[in-house]
């Protein structure tokens, strides 16, 4: 299937062209239809499936240049800001503005008078703009919540049942979640007036199929760096995340790589960090200036960086489903990568309630069992 067929203009297929996209991934081709058609949708899809893309090209697509007719509620800033990227390279014509704290009120508000076609914001600041009486809401024609579980999590829940409560005109309501709880689908039933489509396009595929899971058996606690020095010299990762559980072993790990001075150029994303140093390091990051960056769960939310081969479990999540988004940022958009995790003999309990959630069993690797050639792994 082609994005021609799914309803899309040819000028904005030539725009993705030029991003070498050329297919529609499963949920473009589920969800597009759909919201062309005008339903209310609830998307159950994970991170790296393309799921921007199902909502800003058929919004685009019925867009009818005027002020203020989409929203789009995201959890973080550099959520906001990605999405912001995909409406900019469908090309010009299309008016958008991401808005979020920790930057001038007073230039968004400058940019919101101008009038502007779609916004991507975080709650907070578009709640602060709205009780100002600087955001219009009242003649909204499509509502987005991406990574709603996350916007749950974060506590933003209260702040988007206000948003949503604000806007009284008769709009499209779509929701887009790796996981939906039952508030969440109250929610969606609540402001679609109970009548909405659901796309669940992760129900039987809770991890991702391209990437390689594997584990190391570590028997003491002192023996955990080390460990993980060798298994790099062994991978030799071209891009890499790393997950610590604390803000704590985050930052002294990767003191501890860079007094190294190896091959390895590390940076670290902390959630106590400004806003300011977090997007540098991100860009570098993106840049690859950074090719290893060391993030706890919560520092790493809304984070979409393509191409990373590696996800690094230096600490076992203590929740399954926390697993499940750390290893989601490699194999994105078919990709293939690899996801390791190290493994403490006294936490072996939380790789097995891993592999019961994800129904999947864990290979296990040892030092002296591992390829030691460079290529050892079949799509590399």
């Amino acid at each position: 299937m082609k994005f021609k067929e799914l309803g899309i203009k040819d000028k904005y297929i030539n725009e993705l062209l030029k991003n070498n996209i050329i297919t529609p991934t499963s949920v473009q081709a589920a969800a597009i239809p759909l919201i062309l058609k005008g339903d209310h949708l609830m998307v159950q899809s994970k991170t790296g499936t393309g799921k921007t893309l199902a909502f800003v090209l058929p919004i685009i697509e019925k867009l009818l240049f005027k002020k203020n007719e989409a929203l789009i509620l995201v959890p973080t800033r550099e959520l906001a800001k990605q999405v912001q990227e995909v409406i900019e390279s469908l090309g010009d014509g299309i008016k958008s503005i991401p808005i979020y704290g920790g930057v001038s009120i007073n230039n968004q508000i400058n940019y919101l008078k101008k009038g502007v076609n779609i916004i991507v914001g975080t709650p907070g600041r578009i709640i602060d703009l709205y009780k100002r009486r600087e955001l219009n809401l009242s003649d909204i024609r499509f509502v987005v919540l991406d990574e709603a579980d996350r916007l749950w999590d974060m506590g933003f829940s209260p702040d988007v049942k206000y948003i949503l409560n604000q806007i009284k005109s008769n709009y499209q309501f779509m929701l887009f979640s790796a996981t939906l709880d039952p508030d969440i689908r109250k929610l969606v039933e609540k402001y679609s007036k109970n009548q909405f489509k659901l796309l669940n396009l992760s129900k039987d595929d809770l991890t991702v199929k391209n990437t390689l899971q594997f584990y190391y058996l570590i028997d003491r606690f002192d023996q955990k760096f080390t460990t993980f020095l060798k298994i790099l010299k062994r991978e030799r990762p071209k891009y890499s995340l790393v997950f610590t559980n604390t803000k704590k072993t985050a930052s002294w790990l990767a003191n501890k790589l860079n007094s190294k001075k190896d091959s390895y150029r590390v940076g670290l994303i902390s959630g106590d960090m400004s806003q300011f140093k977090r997007e540098q390091i991100l860009k570098d990051f993106k840049k690859k200036n950074i090719n290893m960056l060391i993030a706890t769960d919560v520092a790493a939310r809304g984070l979409d960086i393509d191409n990373i081969t590696h996800i690094f479990n230096y600490d076992v999540p203590k929740y399954p489903e926390n697993y499940v988004h750390r290893i989601g940022r490699t194999s994105r958009m078919n990709k293939k990568g690899i996801a390791i995790t190290l493994c403490l003999k006294d936490e072996y309990e939380y790789l097995c309630h891993i592999e019961g959630f994800i129904d999947k069993e864990l290979k296990e690797k040892t030092l002296e069992s591992q390829d030691k050639r460079r290529n050892h792994y079949p799509f590399f």
